[in-house]
């Protein structure tokens, strides 16, 4: 088999490729011909729909499947490479069957090349499921949806010290120091400051500059309990099952995978997935129902009271994540759009909360 993503241009994938593939996971089936289409607005990697025409179909040969690649991005393909975000995303899903698979596509191919940064990662298709879509937000009912997935997903190696043994996983003792250290996250902000200053109001300007006074110091002044997290846990990185769908949620972009806090995604996930209208009325009540979902899954030592105070203190993370990759990945319009939509609900949901009052 050649490596798709990594010898060539997986538009170009053919049906001799797939056949090998068939034939080395088990599946009865002869492509006789196939069509290969770009999908999605992905910002470090790219996607495409495979749609299979066959001259055998044996049971459980796939329709379509979807395959995720190195961005066409210039600026994608270097921060891809010195964050580490394409094998980190190939390691997750060979490593942590407890989730890959559970709550996101099911991967029937990984592959990547430490030597170019090469990836490839074919999954099956989610369709018909739609898009999360992080400048409309979603409802109580999907972000519900969301929290329960996040439950899985830290629930499954809570407290779990044999995520040390991963040095690709960001966060564990045996991982090498970030890339970008906190001082340079807090550059990022000025940078991001001085770009969009003509759409940055005074009340998002007076979080992002504490958050940034606080970098130094922000990531290690509260120790809560650790588990493997998302990092990136969004409404544009899940896929919500409809009528035929084959999973209710499927969570994608494991890029940013770690060892974390807990608490990092649920606050990511409500600050930004939320309105600026719907979170403060939502709030509480979607907290409650995420704690509720821990306990059902087995964690009984982690407090509501103690889970918020652990909201407050992450819902800063929402910012770094919105002008840090705004001044990293490649811009486009929508790209602007979201970032700035992001940053201005995380500012508020600190506000709501009393964030500023953790870290000034």
């Amino acid at each position: 088999m050649t490596r798709p993503g990594l010898d060539g241009n997986p538009l170009d994938l053919t049906a001799g490729w797939f056949n090998d593939l068939f034939d080395a996971i088990g599946i009865d089936a002869e492509v006789k011909g196939l069509t290969a289409k770009a999908i999605g607005t992905g910002q470090i990697g790219e996607n495409v729909r495979f749609v299979f025409d066959y001259a055998r179909k044996g049971e459980g040969a796939p329709a379509t499947l979807v395959g995720k690649f190195p961005s066409g991005s210039e600026a994608s393909l270097a921060t891809a490479a010195m964050l580490g975000h394409y094998k980190r995303e190939v390691m997750f899903y060979r490593t942590f069957p407890k989730v890959a698979g559970k709550i996101t596509p099911a991967a029937l191919y990984t592959d990547y090349d430490e030597a170019t940064n090469r990836f490839a990662l074919i999954m099956e298709d989610m369709a018909p499921s739609e898009q999360g879509d992080q400048l409309r937000g979603c409802s109580v009912a999907d972000a519900e949806r969301a929290l329960a997935s996040a439950a899985i997903l830290h629930a499954a190696y809570w407290q779990d010290e044999t995520l040390d043994g991963h040095a690709w996983l960001q966060g564990t003792s045996t991982a090498p120091p970030p890339a970008l250290s906190p001082e340079q996250v807090a550059g990022l902000w000025l940078g991001f400051k001085e770009r969009y200053k003509a759409q940055l109001t005074a009340d998002v300007i007076e979080v992002g500059d504490a958050y940034a006074a606080a970098l130094p110091a922000w990531g290690e002044a509260r120790q809560g309990p650790f588990a493997l997290t998302h990092n990136d846990f969004r409404l544009d990185n899940m896929l919500f099952g409809k009528a035929g769908a084959p999973k209710p949620l499927a969570v994608v972009d494991w890029q940013t995978v770690g060892k974390g806090a807990p608490a990092n995604d649920v606050a990511y996930f409500i600050g930004a997935g939320l309105t600026r209208e719907h979170r403060p009325k939502h709030e509480q009540a979607l907290l409650r129902y995420y704690h509720a979902r821990l306990i059902e899954a087995g964690v009984t030592s982690y407090s509501f009271d103690d889970l918020y105070t652990d909201y407050r203190w992450n819902s800063f993370y929402g910012m770094s994540v919105a002008f840090g990759a705004a001044m990293l990945v490649k811009q486009t319009e929508r790209g602007d759009e979201m970032f700035l939509t992001m940053l201005r609900r995380h500012a508020a949901q600190v506000r709501d909360n009393d964030g500023l009052a953790l870290i000034t």
